[in-house]
């Protein structure tokens, strides 16, 4: 057996665009489309001049985020459960990095310099407190903010786990489908999905180990709760956010941001470039898997986030 973690949403947050350089710049465009002019022209006169359109143009750069991993010689030959090595290796290396990716989007969405507008939720505001807090009208007030910032009205509700299962049970949200069929006793994602507004409600289960590199969860963590042993935790915690996130990217679109992914050495795989050579001295084969990519905040006012959104 192997434990698997949940999905990722890295890549939902921040839509993956494939690059032909390594660097390169972003055309961004402002918001004179919106300012009202004068356009009235008599005869014989002058039509008015406008402002010119403004452009800026943010850079990124794709870093090579990159592991490695032995298979001694002894390993082979001590295969008796007949296991892929060599698969079982890659994908070790790939969850690693893709992993390190989930928590670098968290940071850029939700850590202490991210650009995305955030409250903080406390005391009786917050989703987990069912006598005061009311879940609705915070996302409604955000959803007038995303929307007057950058003219898009936001069509997705990630929520952290703990955020999910303590937004299923409010007594607010339940009371609006009390005359509906509520299967398991608590709201759907579905169903939540409706209260909320949008088209997509993701629930953010990932998880990491918090404990200091090279220290392994001990195997009674998981075959014992009881021991406490544990220290897997949320990437994405207690929090939760409203924006606008497209499928994928497009020209002239608003996104609160993009993955910039250079396609360098294996255009075919995505960008995901595995490498396999011989170590002879060390009587090993290497697996090295390779991803050169970068995590850019674009429009960060298409993002509304809510820290601490339960207790």
């Amino acid at each position: 057996m192997r434990f698997q973690n949940f999905d990722f949403y890295a890549e939902k947050f921040y839509p993956p665009v494939p690059v032909k350089f390594q660097t390169g710049r972003v055309p961004r465009y402002w918001f004179e489309q919106f300012r009202p002019y004068e356009d009235i022209r008599m005869a014989g006169g002058e039509a008015y001049e406008i402002a010119p359109w403004s452009l800026d143009m943010p850079a990124y750069f794709c870093v090579d985020h990159s592991l490695k991993d032995n298979i001694p010689d002894e390993s082979r030959a001590n295969n008796a459960l007949g296991g892929d090595l060599e698969v079982n290796t890659v994908e070790n290396l790939t969850q690693a990095i893709l992993l390190n990716l989930e928590r670098l989007a968290f940071n850029k969405m939700m850590g202490a310099s991210s650009p995305v507008y955030s409250t903080t939720l406390s005391g009786t505001s917050q989703w987990s407190d069912y006598t005061n807090s009311d879940p609705t009208a915070a996302v409604e007030a955000a959803r007038v903010q995303v929307t007057q910032t950058v003219a898009v009205q936001p069509n997705t509700f990630a929520v952290g786990f703990p955020v999910y299962v303590k937004l299923r049970q409010h007594p607010l949200l339940i009371d609006r489908f009390k005359y509906t069929d509520l299967k398991e006793g608590y709201l759907s994602t579905t169903q939540l999905a409706s209260v909320f507004g949008v088209d997509n409600f993701w629930v953010l289960q990932s998880l990491y180990d918090t404990a200091n590199e090279g220290v392994s969860l001990a195997p009674a963590a998981a075959t014992n709760p009881a021991s406490n042993s544990t220290s897997l935790a949320f990437v994405w915690g207690k929090n939760a956010v409203l924006g606008y996130f497209p499928a994928g990217p497009e020209k002239l679109q608003v996104s609160t941001g993009y993955t910039f992914r250079w396609l360098f050495g294996a255009p075919e795989l995505g960008g995901t470039l595995v490498k396999r050579y011989r170590e002879e001295k060390k009587s090993t084969d290497v697996i090295e898997v390779h991803r050169y990519h970068d995590v850019q905040n674009i429009i960060p006012g298409a993002s509304y986030v809510f820290l601490s959104a339960v207790a």
